[in-house]
C-alpha cells in the first residue's frame, strides 16, 4: 500500500495550532509504522510525504515500511495546483491531508481533519478571502472526502450543522501531548535571561497567552478584563505571544485606550524553547477564545502545573471538563472574575495533571492509521 500524506505544514517556521498537529502526528504515524517490524501486523506499507520544499527531519524506516520524500515546490496555491497535479499523475492508494483543505484532484480514498469552523461563528474576523476559502474547503471535504477527523466531538457537530455532514463519514481523534523538548543545558540563569528580554524581571507576576494576535482570540476583551484586574493586583503582567493576525490593529488600541503599555507586553512570534519557558514561570494561562476546536495551550498549562482560564465553549469543555475556570467570552466582568479566581487553585492543577494523561500522540496516531489502513 502507498500512503501519502500532504507534509506541507511541517516546512512552516512559524507553526500555530495546525501545523504543531501537522507536525507530531505525522512523526507518531511513522513511529508506528516503523516499530511495526511484523509484516503480518501492519503490510507492507510505503509512505510519501508531499511538500513543497525539504523537510529538516530524519524519519527511520524498516524493512515493511519505506518512505519517500517528494518535494514538489509551486510559490502559491500549493494544494490545489500542485498537489492536486500530483494527486492526477500519480496518485498514493490513499492520501492523509492533516490541514483541513484537500486537493480538487484527489484519490478516492483521501482523509483529512477539519480542525475546527470557527470562520461559521466569527465572520467578521476573517477575511472575504480566507473565509470563503475555509468555508469551500470545509464543504468540500464534507461532500468528497472518504473521511474526515475532527478534534472534538463538538468540531463533528459543527460540520452536521453548517454542512450536513455524514456523521458516519467523520471520526473524532483527541489531539495528543507531548513532553516539552526543552534543552537541558538551559540553566536558571539562562531561564532569567530570556525572561528579561521579554520584560519579565525576577519575581514579576504575569498571565501568559500564547497563541496567533487576531480578533477571534478575544484579545480585546482579555486586555479589558485584565486593565480591571490589575486595579487590585498592580503587580501583574499579561504577556501575549504570538504572531501578528487579522485585526490586529484592534488590539493595539485596547491597550492604548486602557494605557497599558507597561503592563501589557506583545513580544510577537516566539520559539518552542521561548514558550515553555514562559509557560513555565508564569503564574497563570489566559485562553478566553471565541471559538475553538481543541486548544493545545490548555493541555500545556496541564503539564506545567498553571491554572488556566478558558473560554466556557463545546470545544473547551470537552477538553479541559472540570480542572479549568470558565469565563463567558463575550462578558469581560466575568473573565476579570476568573482572573483573579485563578489565583490560587491548587485543586484545579490536580486535575489537570490528571486529565493531560488521556492525551498521548500515540493514541491519536494508532486511531488515525486505524481508518487510514483499513
Amino acid at each position: 500500500m502507498i500512503l501519502g500524506i500532504d507534509a506541507s505544514r511541517m516546512s512552516f517556521e512559524a507553526s500555530t495550532g495546525v501545523e504543531f498537529y501537522s507536525k507530531h502526528i505525522i512523526a507518531a504515524i511513522l513511529k508506528i509504522l516503523k516499530d511495526e517490524n511484523d509484516d503480518e501486523k501492519s503490510g507492507s506499507v510505503e509512505v510519501v510525504l508531499y511538500s513543497p520544499k525539504k523537510l529538516d527531519i530524519i524519519f527511520p524506516e524498516n524493512e515493511f515500511y519505506k518512505h519517500e520524500e517528494r518535494v514538489i515546490p509551486c510559490p502559491r496555491l500549493w494544494t490545489q495546483a500542485r498537489l492536486g497535479y500530483e494527486m492526477f499523475v500519480n496518485p498514493p492508494d490513499v492520501l492523509f491531508v492533516p490541514s483541513h483543505v484537500i486537493p480538487i484532484f484527489h484519490p478516492k480514498k483521501t482523509v483529512t481533519m477539519i480542525h475546527d469552523v470557527a470562520f461559521k461563528y466569527t465572520k467578521k474576523a476573517y477575511s472575504f478571502a480566507s473565509y470563503h476559502y475555509l468555508n469551500f474547503g470545509a464543504m468540500f471535504a464534507c461532500k468528497f472526502a472518504y473521511k474526515i477527523f475532527t478534534p472534538t466531538e463538538a468540531v463533528k457537530q459543527d460540520l452536521i450543522k453548517f454542512y450536513n455532514c455524514n456523521p458516519k463519514k467523520i471520526v473524532v481523534v483527541h489531539h495528543g501531548f507531548e513532553t516539552p523538548d526543552v534543552p537541558k543545558n538551559v540553566m536558571i540563569a539562562d531561564e532569567k535571561k530570556i525572561l528579561a528580554q521579554f520584560g519579565i524581571g525576577k519575581d514579576q507576576k504575569y498571565i501568559f497567552f500564547v497563541g496567533r494576535l487576531e480578533e477571534k482570540k478575544n484579545l480585546v476583551r482579555l486586555i479589558n478584563a485584565f486593565a480591571e484586574f490589575s486595579k487590585k493586583n498592580k503587580d501583574y503582567k499579561l504577556l501575549l505571544c504570538g504572531k501578528r493576525g487579522l485585526k490586529f490593529k484592534k488590539i493595539w488600541r485596547a491597550v492604548e485606550k486602557n494605557n497599558l503599555w507597561s503592563k501589557v507586553l506583545m513580544p510577537g512570534y516566539i520559539t518552542e524553547e521561548e514558550k515553555n519557558i514562559l509557560m513555565k514561570n508564569c503564574d497563570s494561562v489566559a485562553f478566553p477564545s471565541l471559538q475553538e476546536g481543541f486548544g493545545f495551550p490548555v493541555l500545556e498549562a496541564f503539564y506545567y502545573k498553571k491554572p488556566i482560564v478558558v473560554s466556557d465553549i463545546p470545544a473547551l469543555r470537552e477538553i479541559a471538563e472540570d480542572a479549568v475556570v470558565f469565563v463567558d467570552p463575550y462578558n469581560e466582568k466575568n473573565i476579570a472574575d476568573g482572573l483573579k479566581k485563578i489565583k490560587n487553585c491548587e485543586e484545579l492543577i490536580k486535575k489537570g495533571t490528571e486529565r493531560l494523561k488521556k492525551f498521548t500522540w500515540k493514541k491519536a496516531a494508532e486511531k488515525t492509521l486505524k481508518v487510514l489502513l483499513s
